[in-house]
């Protein structure tokens, strides 16, 4: 235990003794001087002195060091960054606890800035490499020259549906033109029809002519569904043939508690596949370069088949 030249005890150790003044004269009263009782032996504490010792505390020399080259370097770097710590504004922060807490809370925005901005970079890049995909593929049928849209291209341009591409492919292919438009309205529903239920079927069977002008267009199906493959584009492709019949049914004047009876379908599916029939239906008069034929015909089936329960205003 010691007594500092500031009037206060400390509890040291011989670890933290620098060196050993022996230049210096001993100091006669430091044998009367009684320390604190109080003050527990315990490394690192201190205490304030009295007023008894105060008078001690001024006679305590002040030692000439004469410090190792490396530790002079230190101190004069610990005074150059105190000196800096000094003189930046936030020292002059009087809550500096909330001040810390601030800068805690900005450097965590920021890492979630970076975060968030290099996955909207990542997800950027991979929609302008699909993007560019599709352009390829539109490029390989034939729907754009370069940047500029072709004649099959402003059609498929005019088509809403899950794949304009492969709608458009099918119209233009020849393969639905002769067909009537109950025929028509059957094929139309194995291009927008997708089959989520194993359980689904009916008592009838695909008409020749539908099942004829399907067949024809698998080829065109098999090329699109390597190419999407190939750019990893993930559009559906669909062609049924099992849920088929009920639209050529309904468009030759079956009526709807028959229909339903045919089928293992609940009749919300009955009304979900008329219906997606119907919105394709009712866009093909409107498609440019598609054959009068199947204009004409589209017509005719989307008001064979727009009737109660299934109207819709078309």
């Amino acid at each position: 235990m010691c007594l500092g030249q500031d009037n206060r005890w400390y509890v040291v150790t011989t670890a933290e003794i620098v060196g050993l003044h022996t230049e210096l004269p001993r100091l006669e009263w430091a044998e009367d001087l009684g320390i604190p009782t109080e003050l527990l032996l315990k490394p690192g504490l201190s205490r304030m002195g009295t007023d008894a010792t105060l008078e001690f505390a001024r006679q305590i020399p002040q030692p000439q060091l004469n410090p190792a080259p490396e530790v002079l370097a230190q101190l004069e770097q610990v005074e150059v960054i105190e000196t800096q710590l000094s003189a930046n504004p936030a020292h002059q922060w009087q809550n500096q606890a909330a001040l810390l807490k601030l800068q805690r809370r900005a450097a965590y925005l920021q890492e979630q800035l970076n975060y968030r901005q290099a996955k909207l970079d990542e997800q950027s890049q991979r929609h302008w490499e699909e993007f560019l995909h599709l352009i390829e593929i539109l490029q390989s049928f034939g729907a754009l020259e370069g940047l500029s849209p072709t004649t099959l291209g402003l059609a498929i341009a005019a088509i809403r549906g899950d794949n304009e591409l492969w709608l458009g492919l099918a119209l233009a292919s020849g393969e639905l033109d002769d067909l009537d438009p109950h025929h028509l309205a059957a094929a139309c529903a194995a291009l927008v029809t997708e089959v989520s239920r194993s359980d689904g079927g009916t008592r009838n069977s695909v008409s020749k002519p539908v099942e004829a002008a399907l067949a024809g267009l698998r080829s065109t199906r098999r090329q699109l569904f390597q190419l999407q493959r190939r750019y990893s584009v993930v559009l559906p492709l669909w062609l049924e043939y099992e849920l088929v019949e009920l639209v050529e049914q309904w468009a030759l004047g079956v009526e709807w508690l028959d229909l339903c009876a045919s089928t293992s379908l609940d009749e919300g599916d009955i009304v979900r596949i008329l219906r997606r029939t119907l919105d394709f239906l009712s866009q093909v008069p409107y498609i440019p370069c598609v054959s009068n034929e199947i204009r004409q015909n589209a017509y005719r089936a989307t008001h064979l088949i727009n009737r109660f329960p299934i109207n819709e205003v078309v």
